[in-house]
């Protein structure tokens, strides 16, 4: 066991001693560095700091992995979520923070041939990733989007239902963010906000992080959209439902 030298040890008086005694140091700074490195990278500690950071994540290989983990369809039931929103053919819908697209294939089936998905997420390495996924899916109705942290830039009175899933905390400016994606919208369009309930979870960002479902009601009734439905399914986030 290494061990510091206490007030009681006699300082060495040779060298050789001292020489012996700054190895000793060394080799303890070394295992204390070597440990704390250890517990940066381990897959816990991986995952919080991820939450904790916003755009661009600390490990765009490790975002992807959590975002897509095997047992994240057990609490986020992306299917679920995608068929409650009755989704017609031919439909265009905006997935806003799309991440790796976890949801947008959902989308794509639902909107059909004659429908469009616009992905989009601020991320340069997630739109590649998404393109990608596109071609090897043959995803052809899908369209990613690099767009700007304020700004999703999509076409004017283009949308039927714009989709931000785990990204409304992340989104600074919101009163004139809410405002754009009101303009986005056709005339009866609608805007989904699901996102992490605001107390302790299993899953999602620290408590501090997180947006109280009474203040993201607050906010876009109050730039003009009405509260158009509201489903409690969802084990960790609320799923709410806005209408222009």
């Amino acid at each position: 066991m290494i061990r510091m030298m206490s007030r009681l040890e006699e300082a060495p008086k040779t060298k050789k001693e001292r020489a012996e005694m700054r190895k000793r140091y060394a080799l303890w700074f070394a295992v204390i560095t070597v440990s704390f490195f250890t517990l940066l990278t381990c897959p816990l500690f991986a995952q919080q700091s991820i939450h904790n950071t916003e755009h661009p994540p600390r490990s765009l290989d490790g975002y992807i992995k959590m975002l897509e983990s095997s047992d994240r369809g057990t609490w986020q039931m992306p299917q679920r979520v995608v068929e409650s929103l009755v989704i017609k053919d031919g439909d265009v819908v905006a997935d806003i923070g799309a991440g790796s697209g976890y949801f947008t294939g959902f989308f794509s089936k639902a909107v059909g041939k004659n429908g469009k998905v616009y992905a989009c997420d601020i991320e340069k390495g997630m739109i590649d990733y998404l393109g990608e996924r596109v071609i090897k899916e043959k995803l052809d109705n899908v369209s990613p989007v690099l767009c700007k942290p304020d700004d999703p830039m999509l076409p004017e009175a283009s949308v039927d239902l714009i989709f931000i899933c785990d990204t409304y905390h992340h989104i600074g400016n919101r009163d004139a963010y809410i405002s754009l994606l009101m303009k986005y919208l056709k005339p009866g369009g609608r805007l989904v906000i699901v996102d992490f309930q605001k107390r302790e979870t299993p899953e999602g960002p620290p408590v501090s992080m997180r947006i109280a479902r009474e203040d993201i009601v607050k906010e876009i009734t109050d730039a003009g959209f009405k509260l158009y439905a509201d489903f409690y399914f969802l084990p960790y986030q609320y799923f709410l439902v806005f209408a222009k």
